[in-house]
């Protein structure tokens, strides 16, 4: 057996699986002050009388996006080494930074190491600042990790918590790597008291199983490394809606899949039955970063969203949300009361839904503006979709298999989940002129692809056999070969790590391993080859567990 749990922003979704089938779920309300007694609360509902049953929980949560979006992050004492080429004044307006000499080159030749009295009276000052959590990011760690070890040891008993650069990913781009790490700190702070609170409420319900929470990217990672990495958690819950449609059954055709909300909509595209991935890193609060994630797009735009008629004629749908519906005794104008004025759901008052519609138009029968309210909001909707396949095409991206060549998506059909998803299916339908598919739980469907979802882990490897170095930054491992170093002796040491950090995470055997993204370029000096730059990714894709 296993138990999903899905952390939205209006309600909490929950169920438990057994051998793959829904046996039973749970929907309560969120309280975003207390998250974890929400977790408790459908663990409760959920967990069966026979806990050894228990295979594993997995969870996705919006703590960290809920951090972001309202602006609660905790402070950070960024401690950078930007060497010679990039003016590091790039960072100074998000995060107070103080900047380390010392320098490493681009092939990850340590130029001059930084001066240690530098760091200290860095220390010295970040602490009478009252910050306790501090980010180390070296330009060029992903190639040598050297200098940050030697920062953060000088720290280690100094601060709670530090993050350091070449530990988020082993791709390039120093602003990007800079960002990452800020998040992650920012964030850590406050995901391991959540995650502190979670499991003790979890061993106090007598539950002993492995604990994971979702990512971005589609995959889980278990509580301890997720805390180590908190950042790896923000859109889990875009990505849970994907992992839930593939789970619930798709066919190998491209699709849009929409999980309407009471407070957003997310959208993502299938191709051919595959979610598409930004394997270099989206961007978060206006920043760009290197975590990657499965390509989608939140509105605010759901059942609960606050709607507003102008003189004319013209909708606002969005995107605060003031409470629930007036059928349910809220106070303003709602999609959802359209719907149960269409007799598309029942709950609440219908004489409360219909004069939510007469408010905003008093001289139309309320089952008229209605209409027009819901067709309004699948153009919306709309919008937004075609606005993704035109970014989709204009450059290059990447499904969880493979590069996406360079051709036009065409959806075929619609996959509608969420509460208002079986109310809507006439209007998205009619609204895209495509047909709208509601699979069976629907309403819990982010639940399920959180506990289906499985394990992914991604690495990358360095090797410049001139040198005679090679790198694999996400194990902070820095190793010295030999001269005739080949590709494919490096696929067997990105292997063997990947093997290595699986076992570490709790899974007793390791799942394919896709390698992709070669590169080997020849080092040319005096006229003459001396030696190989090899590059390469190894992952564990996205995707299902095995029931």
């Amino acid at each position: 057996m296993i138990i999903g749990i899905d952390v939205g922003g209006t309600h909490a979704d929950g169920v438990l699986l057994d051998g793959g089938r829904p046996v039973a779920k749970h929907k309560v309300g969120v309280d975003r002050r207390s998250l974890g007694e929400v977790i408790i609360l459908l663990l409760q509902q959920l967990a069966p009388a026979d806990r050894s049953r228990l295979r594993r929980l997995q969870l996705s949560s919006t703590l960290c996006t809920n951090a972001i979006v309202t602006n609660t992050l905790d402070p950070v004492g960024m401690l950078l080494q930007s060497g010679p080429g990039l003016n590091p004044e790039f960072f100074q307006d998000s995060c107070r930074a103080w900047f380390l000499d010392g320098a490493i080159d681009h092939r990850g030749q340590i130029l001059r190491d930084p001066d240690p009295a530098t760091i200290i009276a860095a220390a010295a000052e970040i602490r009478r600042e009252g910050l306790d959590s501090v980010a180390i990011v070296t330009k060029f760690s992903h190639r040598n990790n050297r200098h940050e070890l030697s920062i953060a040891r000088q720290l280690t008993d100094r601060f709670a918590h530090i993050s350091l650069g070449h530990r988020i990913s082993g791709l390039p781009n120093f602003p990007r790597r800079v960002y990452s790490t800020w998040l992650n700190a920012a964030l850590m702070s406050r995901f391991n008291r959540f995650t502190d609170s979670l499991e003790m409420g979890i061993r106090h319900l007598g539950i002993n199983c492995p604990c994971y929470v979702l990512k971005a990217d589609g995959g889980t990672i278990p509580f301890a490394r997720a805390r180590e990495f908190p950042c790896e958690s923000i859109h889990s819950g875009p990505s849970a809606s994907v992992m839930g449609c593939l789970a619930l059954g798709v066919d190998q055709e491209d699709a849009v899949i929409l999980d309407i909300g009471g407070t957003t909509t997310d959208i993502a595209l299938l191709v051919d039955g595959s979610p598409l991935l930004e394997p270099y890193g989206i961007e978060i609060a206006g920043r760009p970063t290197l975590i990657r994630a499965l390509k989608s797009r939140s509105i605010g735009l759901g059942g609960d969203s606050r709607v507003t008629l102008d003189d004319n004629g013209v909708f606002t749908i969005g995107p605060e949300r003031q409470g629930t519906s007036m059928a349910e005794g809220g106070s303003a104008p709602t999609p959802t009361d359209a719907m149960v004025v269409l007799g598309k759901l029942s709950l609440g008052s219908a004489r409360q839904a219909a004069a939510a519609m007469l408010r905003l138009h008093p001289r139309q029968e309320p089952e008229y503006t209605a209409t027009l309210l819901l067709d309004a909001f699948v153009a919306r909707i709309r919008a937004t979709v075609e606005e993704m396949i035109e970014e989709v095409f204009a450059r290059p991206v990447y499904t969880v298999a493979a590069l996406l060549h360079r051709r036009r998506i065409t959806p075929r059909r619609l996959i509608a989940i969420g509460g208002p998803a079986k109310a809507l299916q006439e209007f998205i339908a009619d609204g895209f002129f495509l047909p709208c598919t509601v699979p069976d739980h629907y309403e819990v469907a982010n639940a399920i692809g959180a506990a289906r979802a499985r394990l992914t882990v991604q690495a990358t490897l360095y090797a410049d056999t001139g040198d005679g170095s090679l790198s694999i930054p996400e194990i902070s491992s820095l190793e010295s070969i030999p001269s005739r170093y080949t590709m494919a002796d490096a696929e067997k040491r990105l292997q063997k790590a990947i093997s290595a950090m699986v076992k570490e995470m709790g899974m007793p055997a390791c799942p394919d391993i896709d390698f992709h993204e070669r590169l080997e370029m020849n080092v040319v000096r005096g006229f003459s080859a001396s030696g190989k730059i090899l590059n390469l990714k190894a992952q564990i894709r996205p995707g299902l567990a095995a029931i």
